[in-house]
């Protein structure tokens, strides 16, 4: 795709990019149900709690997408775009490094410091963590 800017992608890198966004947010496990079992897309939802309501609890209407939703593809869309033909689903190799010696080639990770998957791009994680239901009673512990 190899674009710096949305602007400066082609339409058809555009379009490629907020399809595969999609493709990663559509396998994930989201609170409420979809609306109709035969709907190729996770949005809309019935009983997809809402973080975002004034004055109390209240649910996504079932005929909506969540801006959060949307604007999480979009994010996600355009870290696509300026990663270029780099591959978002591999590691970053120089993350989480604590020691690299050149001479006689050592490197070193740790191990904890290697986001994987979304949890590479924060924002985007943000956006939808509120909307994603606790699968299996885990959740993630980072500690300082």
């Amino acid at each position: 795709l190899n674009g710096t800017t949305w602007d400066s992608a082609s339409t058809d890198n555009k379009n490629r990019a907020l399809c595969e966004a999609t493709r990663w947010l559509t396998v994930l496990v989201w609170r409420g149900d979809r609306v109709d079992d035969t709907q190729a897309l996770s949005w809309p939802r019935q009983w997809a709690y809402t973080p975002d309501a004034s004055g109390g609890p209240d649910y996504y209407d079932t005929s909506i997408v969540p801006s959060r939703v949307k604007d999480a593809t979009a994010e996600l869309a355009f870290q696509f775009i300026i990663a270029g033909t780099t591959d978002v689903a591999g590691l970053d190799p120089d993350q989480g490094v604590v020691e690299k010696t050149v001479d006689v080639l050592t490197t070193r990770w740790d191990g904890w410091a290697r986001s994987q998957g979304l949890d590479r791009y924060p924002s985007v994680t943000r956006l939808i963590k509120p909307l994603l239901a606790n699968v299996g009673g885990m959740t993630r512990v980072v500690r300082a």
